[in-house]
């Protein structure tokens, strides 16, 4: 897909927005990542970022987020900001690569902004792009925007319909606030299937390989080498806390632990690794405090 040439400011038409089962998807100026950020190019060195209408209606309005720091630089399917909503917290993947430039100070004082205005006043960050043609190749835009929240409405309606029993009528919209009035769904199935499909490329450094454990044994023993390393090293412990996935790239682990881990999914780690210690059980559930709240 070739980048569109961006318009000068101040001659740019509103964004074309179509509705897709009661989901605003815009059809013009918006690029869509797999993970559901969108990224607008607003100059060859300028690049706004927030998050889809289709996430926030999942999801519902955050309590609070975790921004990117200022000045740092993130790659693109690499998790970039996390959504806190009570004890549940959802990352979301970054669109292209680039240095942070801003954040959008409002969010702080009004977390449910981007929720209520996803395309506009609700936007997140701003970041100066250092490889954009070939990330935007990768992303949908114009009428693929469309066709995309499409397919990923089936899925969701699937979802409902074979875990809550939830079907939509010919020509229905799907409800705002999808977990809220569904939470028996789960919290980490919908954000491990729908916003972080593609997860598995911000596992490696560019170039890299995915390594998988053997086998179950060898998965138990790599999730308690770094749950154990939780207690013993704070670095490392609010670097799995900032959800920084490079801090899990030697550790032979599936893309499932890694997400339970990085999520503090406590009931995953349970059924799939076994009865945890005290301090292991502590650094669990400090993942799910949002961050400033956990000494």
């Amino acid at each position: 897909m070739t980048a569109q040439k961006s318009k000068e400011k101040g001659q740019r038409e509103p964004p074309r927005m179509i509705e897709v089962f009661g989901f605003r998807v815009p059809t013009s100026e918006f690029y869509l990542h797999r993970g559901h950020t969108w990224a607008v190019v607003e100059g060859p060195e300028r690049v706004r970022v927030g998050l889809d209408d289709f996430s926030q209606k999942i999801l519902g309005p955050a309590d609070r987020w975790k921004l990117p720091e200022v000045g740092k630089v993130y790659y693109q399917d690499h998790i970039c900001l996390t959504q806190f909503r009570q004890e549940h917290k959802a990352p979301f993947l970054a669109p292209v690569d680039g240095v942070i430039e801003s954040v959008n100070p409002k969010i702080s004082q009004k977390p449910g902004l981007a929720h209520d205005d996803p395309y506009g006043e609700g936007w997140l960050f701003l970041v100066k792009p250092n490889n954009l043609p070939r990330n935007l190749e990768s992303l949908f835009y114009g009428e693929a925007n469309a066709a995309w929240i499409d397919q990923e409405s089936h899925r969701l309606l699937h979802l409902m319909e074979s875990k809550v029993g939830v079907t939509l009528p010919t020509g229905g919209a799907i409800v705002d606030d999808v977990y809220g009035h569904y939470p028996a769904l789960g919290w980490r199935p919908l954000v491990q299937d729908l916003f972080l499909p593609i997860l598995a490329r911000g596992w490696v450094k560019k170039g890299g390989r995915i390594e998988e454990p053997a086998d179950q044994e060898d998965l138990k023993r790599e999730v308690f080498r770094v749950l154990s390393r939780t207690s013993e090293d704070r670095d490392f412990r609010r670097a799995l806390m900032d959800l920084q996935t490079d801090a899990l790239e030697n550790y032979h682990l599936s893309l499932e632990a890694k997400t339970a881990i990085l999520s503090g999914d406590l009931t995953w780690l349970n059924e799939h690794i076994g009865e945890l210690t005290q301090k292991q059980l502590m650094f669990v559930l400090s993942a799910l405090v949002p961050a400033g709240r956990v000494s």
